[in-house]
């Protein structure tokens, strides 16, 4: 319990000093005047191309999960709105486990193997978004610092496929440095952590199809295109320069992947605040576009989340209560 608290109090302190940032030269006047003169028309798209999202994760992690089993989409829809909900409500990003526990209970899968599926699609999360921030940067106009940091991540990216695709192709090595390592560990700590690995390459067997592989970088990179054209839908709104929505999508993505409160309050505002800065845009500025993509976002994946605990059956109660126990991720 204590290190419960621990972790979630310094979440909230990095949201605190994130928010602080965010707000740091911030003329209160010019930022009300932005979100007095914004298009509001905007938000109903936004919204429900937030929800849409959802959808493309689903189906993103159903190829993920092919080599565990078959899933139907309407179970993998609603992890996926139930798990992204638990994040935007509840601390220390429950969410993450709250969406494979859910497929594991309704289709008697191994919950390792259905989290380290989850620890697959942040990686390619990652991959994606710094691919696209690295060609963002080298085809607009920016910085000359701004378009060698894209460079250096575009390399990043790479380096990053080639690590899980050399983990796959020399699996055993990979099983077997965890298994040394996992030994070294008492066995409360070791054990659970060998057999998420093991999960870990099994979910890695969808790099062995080149077809399987394709489609889910396929959805991976229509999902963070059609995040960064809701980005931009935004940028419209307030009518601020829609070549950034790439830039913004990839650095606010790095923002709220730190450790936070829930709901990304603080590392979702200063993320668009860095990111907008490279086009000039004004502090003041990046802060209402900020508040107001954040809000819609946070309403279309609440509203998702509800819909889907009504359609299961179940409460934000029943979400606080999930927890992983050790003989499931067996």
């Amino acid at each position: 319990m204590k290190s419960r608290t621990l972790r979630i109090a310094f979440g909230v302190a990095i949201s605190v000093l994130f928010l602080a940032l965010a707000v740091r030269n911030i003329d209160w006047r010019e930022t009300v005047n932005a979100l007095q003169s914004a298009n509001y028309l905007y938000i109903v798209p936004i919204m429900a191309a937030t929800v849409w999202t959802l959808y493309i994760r689903a189906q993103r992690w159903r190829v993920f999960i092919e080599p565990i089993g078959v899933v139907p989409m309407p179970v993998l829809v609603a992890a996926t709105n139930i798990g992204f909900m638990a994040n935007m409500l509840l601390p220390l990003r429950i969410g993450e486990i709250v969406g494979p526990v859910l497929v594991s209970r309704r289709q008697k899968l191994p919950l390792g193997s259905l989290l380290a599926t989850a620890l697959l699609q942040r990686i390619f999360d990652m991959f994606t978004i710094l691919l696209l921030f690295g060609i963002s940067v080298a085809t607009v106009p920016v910085s000359e610092d701004a378009r060698k940091l894209g460079y250096t991540l575009t390399g990043l990216a790479a380096v990053v496929g080639g690590v899980i695709v050399l983990m796959r192709w020399q699996e055993q090595f990979a099983i077997g440095v965890v298994r040394n390592v996992c030994d070294l560990l008492p066995t409360r700590i070791g054990g659970p952590m060998h057999r998420f690995a093991l999960g870990f390459v099994k979910a890695l067997e969808v790099l062995d199809s080149p077809a399987a592989f394709l489609r889910a970088f396929g959805w991976s990179l229509y999902l963070w295109i059609a995040i960064a054209a809701l980005n931009g839908l935004a940028l419209v709104a307030f009518r601020l320069p829609v070549r950034a929505s790439v830039v913004v999508t990839a650095i606010v993505a790095v923002a709220v992947s730190v450790p936070s409160a829930p709901g990304f309050l603080g590392s979702f505002q200063y993320g668009c605040k860095l990111a907008l800065e490279i086009f000039s845009v004004a502090p003041s500025d990046a802060f209402a576009y900020s508040i107001v993509l954040h809000v819609t976002q946070f309403v279309g994946i609440v509203a998702a989340g509800v819909y889907s605990l009504w359609s299961e059956n179940m409460t934000l109660r029943d979400v606080e209560a999930i927890q992983p126990s050790d003989d499931a991720v067996a």
